[in-house]
């Protein structure tokens, strides 16, 4: 049956016990283990479609099944040091993390600890905001910036030739450090996306055991490392706008409890297309946060397997059935995914049940139009296997794409009238020639406005896409 069985009975014993008791939080910990695994295992198509030359992938996801079962970060440490051994021929690893009484500490494979990293702060925060792997090659080539410099001089202390920034939303939890490869081979290619990989499944494994101190009362966690940021940042991409491929991103979202039940997510797929994904689980708290993990997480895995050939409908049909495992009909969740090629002019879409999306667009005399991408499916998660269908549209410079959840338009509810889709797309026509991410926050303003101070019921997601003109096309 998988993983999923043993986490939907861990999170209904979390619901029992009461999710803000030490017990409740450390059974919720534990489900979102599982949870994870499942998200990252489950899916068979993905299996089937890497193949035996996807060796190093193979290796990531074995490192993350094991890291997750770990109960601190020093046990941690000494997988990510078993992988990258076994991988890579690697001779040494280092994991660097935030000490609870300040500074910073240094695990490595072999167990031992130390606290003496000299002055690296300003490397750190190089770091957090690049979020990418870097080897000692590409900070030579970056040595004109001052952060890249302080890398590397982090890197040459260290003994180190790989640093991977273990990132949440722009929030640095740690750093591992890798020595050179000693047998990358014929994988040499794919190094850099088992990096990544790699990088990841370590950020979730450290957010876990984060999870399990608390649930265990050892330790408070630090303002930065609270539970909050723990189960939410791990799945929500940095809000701050963002252009890929001639395409401007802006996605806001506003949780109504400590863990929210929306999602969503940009992917870069390769070969100028992007992926956009929004979701609405049912409910709000720790349980729709667990099943929205598990949707990120296959998410996150379809890319990586198809990358820029990955269609919006057979996304939609394997997080039905990852979905539907993780949640047994007690929970659902509905979604829309959209590919967009600028460069193609084209964006393809599906819907599983989600709020259709709006596009802005000129109509004729260069007038404001509205337009809803209208397209059907079954909820996620509502039966074992569903049948979802991809659309395509021409996109065209200048057009506006706005995703958005129920909490939205249900803003001032149930006590008073709704926000509504006639203001909603009030504020979009007086707010259309914004661009992407200032109509995103002139959206919420609406919102914000009309509720005068009175609490909203549900989370709040909202993204705006548009495609620029091809002199504003840069990437930032």
């Amino acid at each position: 049956m998988g993983a999923a069985l043993p986490a939907v009975g861990l999170a209904a014993a979390a619901g029992f016990m009461g999710v803000a008791s030490h017990l409740g939080i450390g059974l919720l910990g534990g489900a979102a283990a599982y949870l994870g695994v499942d998200a990252l295992f489950i899916q068979p198509a993905i299996d089937r479609k890497q193949g035996a030359g996807d060796e190093l992938a193979a290796a990531a996801r074995a490192f993350l099944q094991r890291a997750l079962l770990s109960r601190t970060v020093a046990d941690i440490a000494l997988e990510l040091d078993a992988v990258a051994r076994s991988a890579l021929g690697v001779e040494r690893t280092l994991l660097l993390v935030p000490a609870p009484e300040g500074g910073v500490r240094v695990l490595g494979g072999d167990g031992s600890e130390s606290a003496r990293v000299g002055e690296a702060e300003q490397a750190f925060l190089w770091l957090g905001e690049r979020g990418e792997p870097v080897d000692a090659e590409l900070l030579t080539q970056l040595a004109e910036f001052d952060g890249a410099r302080a890398a590397g001089e982090l890197l040459h202390r260290l003994d180190a030739q790989v640093l991977l920034p273990l990132r949440h939303r722009g929030l640095l939890l740690g750093v591992a450090a890798l020595s050179t490869p000693g047998r990358a081979g014929k994988a040499a290619e794919g190094l850099g996306n088992f990096y990544r990989i790699l990088g990841a499944h370590a950020t979730v494994a450290i957010a876990n055991t984060y999870l399990d101190v608390e649930a265990r009362g050892k330790k408070s966690l630090s303002k930065a490392l609270d539970l909050a940021t723990a189960i939410q940042e791990a799945l929500m991409p940095d809000d701050r706008p963002v252009r890929r491929h001639g395409i401007a991103i802006r996605g806001l979202f506003r949780p109504v409890a400590e863990c929210g039940g929306d999602l969503w997510t940009w992917q870069d797929l390769g070969g100028g297309r992007l992926l956009l994904l929004i979701g609405d689980a049912t409910g709000h708290g720790a349980a729709p946060a667990m099943l929205t993990a598990v949707a990120k997480g296959g998410v996150d895995a379809l890319r990586h397997v198809l990358g820029e050939t990955l269609d919006p409908s057979e996304l939609l049909t394997q997080l039905n059935r990852a979905v539907y495992k993780a949640g047994r009909t007690r929970y659902l969740m509905t979604a829309f995914a959209a590919v967009l090629d600028s460069a193609a002019g084209e964006i393809r879409f599906a819907n599983a049940g989600q709020n259709f999306p709006y596009m802005i667009t000129r109509g004729d005399a260069g007038r404001v139009k509205l337009e809803a991408l209208v397209a059907r499916g079954n909820t996620l998660g509502a039966a074992p296997e569903a049948h979802y269908v991809t659309s395509a549209r021409r996109l065209d410079p200048g057009d506006r794409l706005v995703l958005y959840t129920d909490g939205v338009i249900d803003a001032g509810s149930p006590g008073s009238e709704p926000f509504g889709e006639k203001r909603f797309r009030a504020a979009m026509i007086s707010l259309a020639e914004a661009p992407a991410a200032k109509l995103a926050e002139g959206l919420l303003a609406e919102v914000d406005a009309y509720l005068s101070g009175r609490p909203f019921a549900d989370d709040m997601t909202l993204v705006v896409a548009e495609a620029l003109p091809r002199e504003e096309g840069a990437e930032v």
